[in-house]
């Protein structure tokens, strides 16, 4: 059985939640500013997440899918969606952090002068977004996000 992604809206303040969504390998889109109906009605294919209860009327009558989650504790927001839909606990890192546009394979010789020493000589797997510039690639920090990832599971 395939891994099921999704497509999620998210409003401005939920960036860490978007950061780790787009690990998994989710297709993430971030509010710019105040949440208002067009923006919502423009991208009703898209799985809205808010911290407000505020729209929770206006969105059902929309007929908007929705999820409203706590506000201050991320890894509790991340538990929340990823049970909530039913989703895996894998890291994909198939999408870029920043702006979740999709990651292409990078021959680290070429970006040898950008990427730090340490990195270049120990870690693996750089892959690149053509559409931001980032780079990036698996070293101590992978390991450090399993963890996270297994500490939000776990807590699930």
């Amino acid at each position: 059985m395939g891994k099921r992604q999704f497509k999620f809206l998210l409003e401005s303040n939920l960036f860490k939640l978007a950061k780790w969504l787009r690990f998994l390998g989710h297709d993430v889109k971030m509010l710019k500013g105040k949440i208002n109906t067009k923006v919502l009605i423009a991208n009703q294919d898209r799985i809205f997440i808010t911290t407000s209860r505020k729209w929770e009327d206006w969105l059902k009558k929309a007929r908007i899918d929705y999820l409203v989650i706590p506000r201050h504790d991320w890894k509790l927001q991340v538990c929340m969606v990823l049970k909530h839909f039913g989703l895996e606990f894998h890291l994909l890192l198939n999408k870029c952090a920043h702006c979740g546009s999709k990651l292409t394979v990078a021959d680290k010789e070429r970006f040898r002068n950008i990427i730090p020493t340490r990195a270049y000589e120990t870690a693996y797997d750089f892959t690149y977004c053509s559409n931001c510039g980032a780079l990036f690639w698996k070293g101590t920090h992978y390991e450090g996000m399993k963890r996270v990832l297994e500490e939000i599971k776990f807590k699930c």
